[in-house]
Formats: structure tokens, sequence, C-alpha cells
């Protein structure tokens, strides 16, 4: 056998896969996973992650906080990083939520994704503003008319990317009429985390 002249042909390759920054995500239900592994985010630059064993039942914020904190310890969060909490307001007042803003507020890294009232507010804005949807009641309705056979799962194909763009686009339009850090009801947030995901797509 010929001997190797190359001495480049003797170097190891290495992966050519570069790291991207990752959003670790606190996530109350499966809609919200689902949503977040669409195929619509696959070029997205930020990759998102999700601690495990953070939402074992119902808790309140200030619980939420504490098994996200606690399941993050254990995890790689990099200088880049960012951690995002997704819950919805359900009966929850500003008393209960005022650790999360605390939380949110010490860390530029830090950011919440509140709903009022569930996230399936926001899947109803990629059909429509959703005006009027202010109780889950309303919210499930409304899903219905548009998606009659929705089961809390999200299809990887369910929406493309130019209508993800319309419903953050929707949810911003709307938010935009309420000051307070909690949305008011018939607002989200949930589009604060999409924007970050799609941002140059």
């Amino acid at each position: 056998m010929a001997r190797r002249s190359n001495k480049e042909s003797l170097k190891r390759k290495t992966g050519g896969r570069e790291y991207r920054d990752v959003c670790w995500v606190s996530a109350e239900g499966q809609t919200e996973k689902d949503y977040l592994r669409m195929d619509a985010f696959k070029g997205a630059p930020m990759a998102v992650k999700f601690p495990k064993d953070i939402h074992p039942d119902r808790r309140n914020p200030a619980a939420v906080l504490k098994r996200f904190q606690k399941a993050m310890r254990t995890e790689d969060f990099r200088k880049g990083d960012e951690a995002w909490i997704v819950v919805d307001v359900d009966t929850w007042g500003d008393v209960e939520f005022a650790e999360l803003l605390s939380w949110a507020a010490s860390d530029p890294r830090h950011h919440l994704a509140v709903s009022n009232p569930k996230f399936e507010l926001f899947l109803v804005m990629h059909f429509e503003r959703g005006n009027g949807c202010t109780t889950p009641q309303k919210v499930d309705a409304t899903l219905k008319r548009y998606w009659p056979r929705y089961d809390k799962r999200v299809n990887a194909t369910r929406f493309s990317l130019d209508e993800v763009k319309s419903a953050v686009e929707a949810a911003r339009m709307k938010r935009a009429g309420c000051q307070d850090a909690i949305p008011a009801p018939g607002m989200t947030d949930a589009h604060l985390l999409v924007e970050r995901l799609i941002e140059g797509m």
C-alpha cells in the first residue's frame, strides 16, 4: 500500500456545524412545545430546548419559576442563550406574577411570554386578530371554527412561516394597546418569543 504523502490528509476533521444560541423554554403544555418544534422554525438562528420535568402538574407562577430555576442549574446555559417562561394568566393576578416579573428584570437574558387567557389565543391569531377572545371558552370556540379537529397538539407542518409572521404582527398590534407588564384579556406576549426565533428568516 502506498504511503500517504499529504500531511493534511492525516488531520482529523472536526464537526462543521456551528453552535446556535438557545432559547431555553419553560412551557406549560404540549401545545406550546409542539408549536415551537414546527418545521417553520427549522431555519431559525436560535434553537429551542425544554428543560425536563418542570411542569408535573398545575402550579402557580412562583412555583413555575422555582422549578425552572432548579432545572436550569443542570443545563448548559451559555452567554448568548436566553431563558423564557411561557405561561397563561388563568386565574392568577398581579401579586402571583410579581416574582416572575422580578426574575425577568434581573437579567436581560430572562424573558416572559404571558398569554391572557391562554396560549391558544396565539394560535387563533394565525387566522384572525382574536377580538373578543377574552376567556378560555371564547378562545376555544373561535379556534374550533378555523380548526375543528384541534386536540391540543400541533402538527409540524400546521403553519407556514408566512402564517407565523402574520400571527406575530396581529399579536404585536393588539398588544400595543396595553402598556401593562401583564397582557390584558384577549392579548398575548407569545409573539415576543416567536419573533426571537424568526429574526432574519
